[in-house]
């Protein structure tokens, strides 16, 4: 049991102490809240980083433990699990700004939060990496004097309006759906704890940070 792999862990996020079982079920909310969003979520920077240095710590004990023990194997396979949870988190993130890296370059103030540091130095990079690659293969090699510049460009973003499914992990009183289509079908729903329903992302996306709703 996860007791076992960890000693004390604690994150602290909103002055709120989590028991490791705790900041697992965080990680495992967020990892699938990432992959199911359309948009690059707020990260959970201490959630991975608090688990990373659990696991450091736990592969300093399990040096400790004699060979043969048994509790070294099962120690081992909660941590590969652990591993790729964090790995998978990761990876879902950076391929959601390379899918959309112009978009994420040009947020800024509060929208530029939804990356981390690394992330953030990771799209500078790549877009520097892709324009260069086009400068290269395509750019310099047209003829006259086109100037890219003026060129007006439709820059991919995330689709908003995709359809998700949503878990209700608390009430939701008076939640408006509007017609998208124009045809003046808007209603406003209640949503009860428990339930799951089929709706479009843009509808939702509000109450994911205090976890009101999740993505499944």
């Amino acid at each position: 049991d996860t007791h076992d792999v960890f000693h004390e862990s604690n994150l602290n996020e909103e002055e709120e102490e989590l028991t490791a079982e705790e900041v697992l079920a965080k990680l495992q909310e967020a990892w699938l809240n990432e992959k199911n969003a359309p948009e690059l979520l707020n990260p959970q920077t201490e959630i991975v980083e608090c688990l990373l240095d659990e696991i450091e710590n736990m592969e300093e004990n399990l040096a400790t433990l004699e060979k043969g023990d048994i509790r070294i194997t099962v120690h081992k396979m909660e941590m590969s699990r652990i591993k790729f949870l964090i790995n998978s988190y990761l990876r879902t993130r950076l391929d959601k700004i390379q899918d959309n890296y112009e978009f994420y370059s040009k947020l800024e103030g509060d929208q530029r939060n939804r990356l981390s540091k690394e992330e953030s130095d990771f799209l500078d990079k790549y877009k520097d990496t892709v324009e260069g690659l086009f400068r290269s293969l395509c750019y310099r090699h047209m003829p006259g004097n086109f100037d890219w510049s003026k060129v007006v460009k439709k820059i991919p973003k995330p689709n908003l309006q995709s359809a998700v499914f949503v878990k209700v992990e608390n009430d939701v009183p008076g939640l408006e759906i509007r017609d998208t289509a124009g045809d003046g079908r808007d209603e406003t729903i209640d949503l009860g704890r428990g339930e799951q329903h089929l709706l479009q992302y843009s509808m939702i996306s509000h109450l994911l940070p205090d976890g009101a709703v999740s993505l499944t």
